[in-house]
């Protein structure tokens, strides 16, 4: 016994040991790529991230956003999967679902053969203009409103799904506009005017929209993670806003949802994305000892008070984190997403590009 615990204690001090680990960081500069456009919510939380996280890396290396916009963020993870795994490029994405379950042809790394050092639990949060007639005073208002504006990102992004399979549930009628290559630009599309529903992540809702729209707009419902029970539970970041089956069950007077295939190919898709909404992530076949060291890193700076400190006061709220173990089971998980489901959402897509 005691001599398999030396070999071990042996084994862990030959990878990368403290002061090789500061050697090899030392003086670097570290490419941090963001997958969204400047100013959007994945690079407010990417900024923060890039801020507060040297102080956990040995040897303190300085930390550089790149953005790389456009493909619902395909780009940027593109380029991430193209770079050279040694530890100087990682990722802080918006994870895209949608294009590993549809097969994308546009993607040439699979989220799944990323290595995933840290994740952010997130919901998402529909919203609509008041001023949408007959006038939206409350939630349940939306039940009277037709041929509206829903507007989103591309039509195999899961913030496009999610929006328009959860309007058709409710049989209502809209016009898809699934155009915009940030939600930024979606939230100064709200403000104008030119659209009057959308959804965004919890930190756009807190940190952006909410507070610059909240007397323009009015929250429908929180797209909530699935909770380990197996059901939706509120988000404890928004305590007081109805969840989708909620609102659903409110305006349906109980109608049954869960055998509904639309509502199951939703939350097929939703579940991991929003069980990890973002994602900091390396190269595919990074060297597990630079895995080590970045991974503890995230995990030190999860506790890090002064950068949950300067999260919430940024972005309204404190960040549901998840641990690179945990996400990369996540990923795992989307090769055991039904055949038939996947099929469904292919279709879905070209159906809402053909409108």
């Amino acid at each position: 016994m005691i001599r398999t615990m030396l070999a071990t204690m042996f084994a862990l001090a030959v990878v990368l040991p403290g002061g090789a680990q500061a050697q090899y960081y030392q003086g670097k500069t570290i490419i941090m790529i963001v997958n969204y456009p400047p100013g959007g919510p994945t690079d407010i939380e990417g900024r923060i991230v890039a801020q507060h996280l040297p102080d956990h890396i040995p040897g303190h290396p300085t930390i550089v956003v790149k953005n790389i916009g456009g493909g619902s963020g395909l780009l940027g993870s593109n380029e991430l999967g193209d770079a050279t795994p040694d530890g100087l490029t990682i990722g802080f994405f918006t994870l895209d679902v949608m294009a590993e379950l549809t097969d994308n042809p546009s993607v040439r790394t699979h989220f799944s053969d990323f290595v995933l050092l840290a994740g952010v639990e997130s919901p998402l949060v529909a919203y609509i203009r008041k001023d949408t007639p007959p006038g939206i005073n409350v939630p349940a208002d939306l039940m009277k409103a037709q041929d509206f504006k829903a507007l989103s990102l591309n039509a195999q992004n899961i913030n496009s799904i999610n929006q328009e399979l959860s309007l058709d549930l409710l049989g209502i009628k809209y016009q898809a506009i699934p155009a915009y290559r940030g939600l930024k630009e979606v939230e100064t599309a709200i403000l104008q005017n030119t659209g009057q529903m959308a959804n965004t992540s919890l930190s756009g809702w807190l940190g952006s929209a909410e507070p610059s729209m909240r007397d323009i707009v009015i929250p429908l419902w929180q797209l909530a993670p699935r909770g380990k029970d197996g059901d939706y539970p509120r988000s404890r970041s928004l305590p007081n806003m109805p969840t989708f089956e909620e609102f659903y069950a409110s305006v349906t007077g109980g109608k049954p949802l869960a055998g509904d295939f639309r509502y199951q190919a939703m939350r097929a898709a939703s579940d991991p994305q929003l069980a990890m909404f973002r994602v900091a992530a390396m190269p595919p076949k990074s060297p597990a000892d630079v895995v080590a060291v970045m991974r503890t890193a995230f995990d030190e700076l999860w506790q890090d008070q002064d950068f949950l400190a300067g999260y919430a006061k940024v972005l309204a709220t404190k960040p549901i984190m998840v641990s690179g173990a945990d996400g990369q089971g996540i990923l795992a998980d989307l090769a055991k997403v039904p055949r038939q489901i996947k099929d469904f959402l292919v279709t879905y897509t070209n159906r809402v590009t053909e409108k």
